[in-house]
This record gives structure tokens, C-alpha cells and sequence, in this order.
């Protein structure tokens, strides 16, 4: 069987979401140190896709980052556009843990026609 079934997906035909409302928002990143000291440090490597856009971080794992280091992180991918992370270990999360990180960037947007954790409408596989 597959290593991680609570995250097979999950579908309710009568699961009905409500229109997202417009909110406040203040973007993490604004709140960042430029120099990025906790997202970017000696245990880090930087490997830029294309020299506009995109960056491939080593030795940061998301889950591990303090409030400094996500606010940082959206600072980068702001910088970059696009950051890629390998080698995370959101598989060993809970997904109440996984939408705590991702929900401090902002509210998280329920798609009906994926997927989810069940349970989770807001968690897409």
C-alpha cells in the first residue's frame, strides 16, 4: 500500500465552500531583514535557475524556519518568483502543522474541485 495514505485524495460531492471574502493583508516579506540572516546563512546554498527568475535553496528545511526566516522566505520568492526546496519533510507533518505554515503568508484558498486530505478542504493533493 502507499507509504502515506491519509494524504490520498479525498473528494465530497456535497462539500460546498463559500465565496472567498476580501481580507486585509499585510505581506510577511515587508516585515523582512534584506540581508535575509535566517532564510539565507552558512548552512545554506543558493543555486539561481535563470538569473531573473527562480532560485533552488539547499539546507533549509520550511518547517524548521522561525517567524524571522518566513518572513524572509517571502521576501526571496518575491525577489525570485520562483523558490524551490527540495528534500522537505512536510510528508512527516501533520496537515494541521502544514497549514499553519502555509496560512502565515495568508489565507488559504479552498479549491472544490481537487483533492484534499479528508477532513483538510483547505490541504490540496
Amino acid at each position: 500500500g502507499p507509504l502515506y495514505p491519509y494524504y490520498l485524495p479525498y473528494w465530497d460531492n456535497d462539500e460546498k465552500f463559500p465565496p472567498t471574502q476580501l481580507f486585509e493583508h499585510t505581506d510577511p516579506g515587508s516585515r523582512a531583514d534584506p540581508a535575509k540572516p535566517h532564510l539565507l546563512n552558512a548552512n545554506t546554498t543558493r543555486k539561481n535557475i535563470s538569473p531573473y527568475i527562480g532560485t533552488e535553496i539547499s539546507g533549509v528545511q520550511i518547517s524548521e524556519l522561525t517567524k524571522e526566516g518566513l518572513d524572509e522566505l517571502a521576501l526571496f520568492a518575491a525577489e525570485r518568483k520562483v523558490v524551490v526546496f527540495r528534500d522537505q519533510d512536510f510528508k512527516d507533518l501533520t496537515p494541521e502543522r502544514q497549514i499553519e505554515i502555509a496560512s502565515y503568508f495568508g489565507p488559504i484558498q479552498r479549491h472544490p474541485t481537487s483533492g484534499n486530505v479528508k477532513g483538510f478542504p483547505e490541504f490540496h493533493v
